[in-house]
């Protein structure tokens, strides 16, 4: 089982992914900005699932520049790394929070708070499968 995370500073998104089906769903909206608490609803969703391997998503800039941002996730991750058995792995997430927007657009406002993060951390599982599905071909060929 995979599991990504869109980390934010009020609300972290999550998606989960069995490797079986190879389709990625939402997962749960962690509405914390403690760091501890965030880390620690992770952890359950981590155990609870049985996930192996744990997606972060990175927003790189368009040229693929790290901000400082990216700082704090990589920080964050690490953390989170030394408490559980799974994988850390990152991949860009450039541009999924203005496709979930995309894909929100005409809904409430309330709506869009509650969603958008969840939707960015399925699109970060898609991006992770694509990137998956690449390098397999490339192997292959």
């Amino acid at each position: 089982m995979i599991l990504s995370v869109d980390f934010g500073r009020k609300r972290t998104g999550t998606a989960i992914l069995d490797n079986q089906v190879r389709i990625p769903f939402p997962h749960k909206l962690i509405e914390e900005t403690n760091a501890r608490k965030i880390k620690r609803a992770l952890m359950d969703i981590i155990e609870l699932e049985n996930i192996d391997t744990v997606i972060f998503g990175l927003p790189l800039s368009d040229k693929g520049l790290e901000s400082e941002w990216c700082g704090e996730i990589r920080k964050f991750a690490d953390w989170l790394g030394k408490s559980v058995k799974s994988e850390i792995i990152f991949v860009d997430e450039y541009g999924t929070s203005k496709e979930a927007d995309s894909i929100l657009r005409g809904k409430s406002r309330k709506t869009k708070k509650k969603s958008s993060d969840l939707i960015a951390a399925t699109l970060i599982l898609e991006t992770y499968i694509r990137l998956q599905e690449r390098e397999n071909n490339n192997k292959i060929q």
